[in-house]
């Protein structure tokens, strides 16, 4: 009898709450290098690093060939190639809402997210046999709390580099979750930018 009662207090329990659970992503990886250097002269390493960007999920900002200077956008589809922040599940007492996997497909849903990534590439000549291709990107996550108006009090922004990551308080964590997220680069973007001068 006693056991009875007491899981059906429980089960009243999770009728009465929202509950979730958050689970950061990996920030210890810190083998990213954004640099390499090619066995290809510059003008070789430039033409095929422009015909790539064409065809591809970049978009040209600005090219000065002569400068070796190259900005891309990019990211504002598919951020979760780009970017990894963890992953989220939550259950909603009112309306037995659950939802469980990757914390962007939470806030592109839920919270209205948007990624704006801006590439700076490099590119110098170091003979006429190799060339060094540089690239940091500048990435900014932004969310807001969809509450039927908009308040820019809301909004939140993760802004972090190639490489590297941020860990912000969010507005309101659901019951069960750590009052943190965390948002860092994959360096997928950079890694296609590196892996078309080999």
């Amino acid at each position: 009898m006693t056991t009875l009662i007491s899981s059906c207090a429980v089960e009243k329990k999770k009728l009465t709450e929202n509950v979730g659970k958050y689970v950061p992503p990996n920030i210890d990886d810190t083998n990213f290098k954004n640099s390499v250097i090619t066995n290809k002269n510059f003008d070789e390493t430039w033409t095929s690093l422009i015909n790539f960007v064409n065809d591809s999920f970049f978009k040209i900002e600005k090219l000065e060939k002569n400068s070796g200077l190259l900005t891309l956008s990019f990211g504002s589809r598919e951020p979760e190639n780009f970017i990894d922040c963890g992953d989220f599940e939550y259950t909603l007492f009112f309306t037995g809402e659950k939802f469980k996997g990757s914390y962007i497909d939470y806030a592109k849903s839920g919270l209205l997210a948007v990624l704006a990534a801006k590439m700076y590439v490099n590119i110098r000549e170091i003979d006429n046999e190799s060339t060094k291709i540089s690239v940091n990107t500048n990435y900014t996550f932004s969310t807001q709390h969809a509450l039927g108006y908009y308040d820019p009090k809301l909004n939140q922004t993760y802004s972090f580099v190639s490489g590297g990551y941020q860990t912000i308080n969010v507005i309101n964590p659901i019951k069960g979750s750590i009052p943190t997220r965390t948002c860092k680069s994959t360096n997928f973007a950079e890694n296609a930018i590196f892996n078309v001068t080999k």
